[in-house]
């Protein structure tokens, strides 16, 4: 297990932050591959005398997977589904995301039972040890309700499994101190009706605070009450390696509106009415919630539309039956109109508008944090109430946020489950923000606690900033228990100490996180997550949450002299700089932009210098780089690629990773560009780009323009080129490798020529690289006059080219199977849909891998950094294997396409060859 402890400083700088307010440095951090692992693990926390935490997504939001002891990251080897009973279970291990899960049981119309708003990134592992819920499943259909079989390992070491029958006897002979325990404890509760009546009782309403000691009136057999309080215990009784579910279903009809009162009471007062009518869910976002529908690429509705005091009810009715989805969303307007209830619209039943619907209210925990002012870090609880009191609540909250000074605090929740979430800004820096946040914390548990007996955590778990309130929710005679329960498994504290119970009564002010000021490319963020795992190096260096907790480290913490090249390689040449964080992150951050704006602060004026010569030389480049491509097709041929590629190691090793290694996959060299005569009668300015005029589109084509000019002339369009195409650039090249100066000297350039080639704007300009096309339509001109001209040009990606010249088609289907692989900007620019039905269209069978991925090639990141695409393209390759080698690959990026045949050992290539062949078919 020792090779699977890392103490490099980068790594324990990385899972130092989760997404709650607290900020532990761990000691270590493991990553066992297994179970035996895992009681290596324990052994060693003993024998070093230390503690460990177990980590997954990282999502907590009340500190439980940060610790100074070990942190044990539970993702990358624990990954496996599998699919019971048709769907109507699921087994599944700690490093499975929700959503993924959901995925599989897509074909069942079926789901897991808890629904975070997190879902997306949260894995497993999380969801039950927090007993998460979320925003329909409510008290029934959370992590311990729909608990069927769970596989753990105690920190003795002992693995069991409630599956398997034999166990239970085995439970209770090897493990007889904590079976007698156990059983001790259920016959003291059932003595006493006081406790056993308070137990019951919480858990009416939504309650994670402490242990769910529902399990021990629940349950009679010892291994049976041990499982079901393992759900909620966050990682301080045992580990769970893996856990059966029981799904729930997951009607295909629903129908959602957003319903808009004018004050909270008015909202609240209709929520009785929606439970009697079983809405499925029903959720309530304040005024500040509601603006946050801003960071929306396409809002579902207008922020300005809203008043001060404007409160939502988001709801949706789900039913396997569409008449009777209808008859129930019919009788619900037919009551709001009465009230006269702005229904913004009405009821959607499209997946889109219900998604975007869906978007404000899943987003909102990071997209409100994103209002914070810069520097401040951010707060968040999680508290229930009888519905009853919902509104009361509400306003007593208010009240206290103001009392405290927490001014720009926005709330939100389950409001058909009386639970509401809260988040605002607390400012580290400034002496009263401490005070002012542990008095908030004490108010809200007097009201929480001694008001409204409510519940001080509802879905979030303990975690520590409430482990110090444990108490004054359930007393001292039951928190006594909690207690001996822990002390059962854990006599020593080793798991995940300070979470859940703790003795320490100011341990939720204690080990709080600042969040610096760094760069305002990513000072918004607020480190939840939700990007990680669209990233292509998370799992071999770090993710972009990551890349940003190091940044901001950097600030207060010293780089040991010999990790600064390690992070030099963690940080920057690993990022792919795909953006494909920014459409994760709920308010639109690119990590990759701050990669690059930190690759600019380390070149040289010498290097700034070259890259400016390169913009004025552009053409001969070019020129060079297909006379080197001739020269080594030549080479190759002759001796092999092998010996290429051992030479190119060498070198490459010998300059710190500066110097390319060969790729046999790398395409012969493009033919030269013979510009078009101009037509009158053009209707496009084909802007080809450099990468199609150094590399030739697959193996057998020489050019990609002549692909496309025979396409075009088939379907009756006219293409022109520039006639000094060749020194024109999107300014990719330098704007991903951070020179930042000759990207912008390069758009000017190609945007003044591209003005005048298309009449002042007036004829579209066709672009034949996804990536190109991403790049110019999300440019950043220099000055007013620049900005006037590209906001004139109309760019045209090559889908959606392709599709319209073979939409109208009807020609029969190619009789083939085909792979696609939409790239990171086309998924970015929202053209996947529309490259798949490009790809039906010309071929029978299309396959698009269910990993689908950033290919992680980068540009030229590929045969620099060649690990990173080896790693991003692992499952991608994985989920090819059974499909024939013959079956070619499609795509709309050159650099993609070789990264993809690195990955496949398969040939991909431009998807205007299928396109072409498509055309022309005899």
């Amino acid at each position: 297990m020792k090779d699977r402890i890392s103490r490099k400083w980068i790594d324990r700088i990385a899972y130092s932050r989760d997404a709650s307010i607290y900020r532990l440095f761990p000691e270590a951090v493991a990553r066992p591959s297994n179970e035996n692992e895992i009681i290596s693990l324990f052994q060693h926390i003993q024998r070093e005398n230390t503690s460990v935490t177990f980590r997954t997504a990282g999502t907590s939001l009340s500190g439980q997977s940060v610790t100074n002891g070990i942190i044990a990251e539970v993702v990358r080897d624990w990954k496996n589904i599998t699919v019971l009973e048709n769907g109507a279970k699921l087994k599944l291990e700690p490093g499975v995301i929700g959503d993924d899960a959901n995925k599989i049981l897509n074909p069942y119309h079926r789901k897991i039972g808890p629904d975070p708003a997190s879902i997306k990134a949260a894995m497993i592992g999380g969801i039950v040890s927090n007993n998460a819920s979320g925003m329909c499943c409510g008290i029934t259909q959370n992590s311990y309700h729909t608990l069927e079989y769970i596989r753990f390992i105690l920190p003795n070491g002992n693995v069991y499994d409630t599956s398997n029958p034999e166990d239970y006897d085995r439970f209770n002979q090897i493990e007889k101190q904590l079976s007698d325990g156990l059983i001790h404890i259920k016959n003291k509760i059932n003595a006493n009706q006081d406790i056993k009546n308070k137990i019951l009782h919480k858990y009416r309403i939504k309650n994670t605070i402490g242990y769910s000691l529902n399990a021990i009136l629940d349950w009679k057999h010892p291994i049976d009450i041990f499982a079901h309080l393992l759900v909620g215990s966050e990682g301080t009784l045992a580990f769970i390696s893996n856990v059966t579910l029981k799904t729930v279903p997951d009607p295909v009809n629903k129908a959602t509106g957003l319903l808009l009162f004018n004050s909270i009471h008015e909202a609240c007062n209709f929520i009785p009415f929606l439970k009697e009518n079983e809405t499925n869910a029903v959720e309530l976002m304040d005024y500040a919630s509601l603006t946050t529908a801003k960071y929306l690429k396409d809002s579902p509705y207008s922020v300005s539309d809203l008043t001060k005091d404007s409160v939502a009810l988001l709801c949706e009715y789900q039913s396997e039956n569409d008449e009777a989805l209808s008859d129930i969303v019919t009788k619900t307007e037919y009551q709001l109109t009465k009230s006269q209830v702005d229904m913004m619209g009405g009821f959607y039943t499209d997946k889109e508008t219900r998604e975007k619907l869906w978007s404000v209210r899943k987003n909102l925990y990071p997209t409100v944090g994103s209002l914070r002012k810069t520097g401040t870090s951010v707060i968040t609880e999680d508290i229930a109430f009888d519905t009853i009191y919902l509104g009361d609540a509400i306003m007593d909250l208010q009240k206290y946020c103001k009392k405290w000074h927490f001014d720009d605090t926005v709330i939100f929740g389950h409001a058909k489950d009386g639970n509401l979430h809260f988040v605002s800004s607390i400012d580290l820096s400034d002496n009263n923000g401490l005070q002012n946040y542990e008095g908030l914390m004490h108010d809200i548990v007097d009201m929480t606690v001694g008001k409204y007996d409510g519940s001080l955590k509802a879905e979030h778990g303990t975690g520590r900033n409430m482990a110090p309130f444990v108490e004054m929710e359930w007393g001292s005679e039951l928190t006594k228990i909690m207690w001996e329960i822990k002390s059962l498994i854990d006599p020593d504290n080793r798991l995940n100490p300070g979470v859940l119970l703790s003795k320490d009564e100011d341990i939720h002010v204690k080990n709080l996180k600042t969040i610096p000021t760094v760069s305002e490319t990513i000072d918004l963020c607020i480190e939840c997550g939700f990007c990680e795992k669209v990233c292509p190096s998370k799992e071999l260096t770090l993710t972009p949450r990551q890349r940003i907790i190091l940044a901001r480290e950097r600030l207060n913490e010293h780089i040991p002299d010999n990790q600064k090249q390690d992070e030099q390689y963690y940080c920057e040449e690993t990022c792919a700089t795909d953006g494909l964080c920014e459409i994760e992150c709920p308010i639109n951050i690119d990590t990759g932009m701050f990669i690059k704006e930190l690759r600019h602060t380390h070149h040289s004026s010498l290097t700034k210098w070259m890259a400016l010569w390169s913009v004025k030389h552009f053409s001969f480049i070019q020129k060079i780089i297909r006379i080197f491509l001739h020269i080594m097709r030549i080479k190759t041929t002759l001796v092999g690629h092998q010996f290429f590629i051992r030479l190119s190691k060498i070198l490459h090793l010998i300059t710190s990773r500066s110097t390319p290694i060969w790729n046999k996959y790398i395409p012969k060299a493009s033919q030269s560009i013979k510009t078009s005569n101009n037509s009158k009668n053009t209707k496009y300015v084909y802007f080809t780009t450099c990468i199609n005029r150094v590399f030739s589109p697959s193996k057998d084509s020489k050019n990609l323009s002549n692909i496309l000019f025979d396409i075009s002339k088939k379907v009756g369009i006219l293409l022109t080129l520039p006639d000094n195409i060749s020194d024109l650039c999107c300014g990719m090249p330098y704007s991903s490798k951070g020179y930042k100066e000759a990207e912008n000297e390069m758009i000017k350039k190609t945007i003044d020529q591209l003005y005048i080639e298309t009449e002042k704007g007036k004829l579209p300009i066709l672009i034949d690289t996804s990536a190109c096309t991403y790049q110019l339509m999300n440019t950043t001109p220099m000055n007013d006059n620049l900005q006037r001209k590209w906001q004139a040009l109309t760019f045209v990606d090559i889908v959606s080219f392709l599709l319209h010249c073979v939409e109208q088609m009807s020609l029969p289907k190619l009789d083939r199977s085909i792979i696609l692989h939409p790239t990171c900007s086309t998924r970015k620019m929202n053209l996947s849909e529309s490259l798949k039905e490009l790809a039906e269209i010309c071929a029978k069978r299309v396959i698009i891998p269910e990993e689908e991925s950033c290919c992680g090639f980068a540009g030229d990141r590929g045969l620099l950094i060649p690990e990173l695409t080896d790693h991003a393209t692992k499952k991608i390759a994985e989920s090819l294997n059974d499909i024939n080698n013959d079956v070619n690959g499609y795509s709309t990026s050159r650099t993609c396409e070789i990264g993809m045949m690195s990955a496949t050992d398969r040939n991909y290539e431009s998807i205007a060859i299928l396109v072409k062949e498509y055309l022309f078919q005899n």
